[in-house]
């Protein structure tokens, strides 16, 4: 009996120390990717009217949006797509963005790297009507 509680008590050592490494890698992972994401610098008074797609992935989270101008006005922001895990409630982040005027708003708490990657398609959009 005692060897068979000794076997448990490092299986289940063993289970955690793996859980503990594979959450330290995918939190490594997503600081990677999320230095990567694009940000375009382009404020949306300098967008002509339209309509812009934008997309951007860090890997573990993925988004594709659809931004609307009208005189230089983030006017509406829709989220076509959403590979998120478990940023859903970074999709808020749109809201502030069109109250604001700009794809520059802080995070939301939770749910960093979905907001980042939602920030950074929502740039690429807006790079997009550029006027010239």
């Amino acid at each position: 009996m005692k060897r068979a509680g000794k076997f448990l008590g490092w299986l289940l050592a063993v289970i955690l120390a793996l859980l503990i490494i594979m959450i330290v890698f995918m939190v490594s992972s997503a600081n990677h990717e999320r230095k990567k994401l694009y940000y375009s610098g382009l404020e949306a008074s300098k967008v002509a009217d339209g309509v812009y797609h934008g997309m951007a992935d860090a890997g573990l989270v993925k988004a594709e949006v659809k931004v609307t101008v009208q005189n230089h006005t983030i006017i509406r922001i829709d989220i076509l797509k959403h590979e998120n895990g478990l940023g859903t409630k970074a999709e808020a982040i749109t809201k502030e963005m069109v109250r604001q005027n700009t794809y520059e708003v802080d995070a939301i708490s939770g749910a960093t790297l979905s907001s980042e990657v939602i920030k950074s398609a929502v740039s690429i959009a807006l790079e997009k009507g550029k006027e010239q």
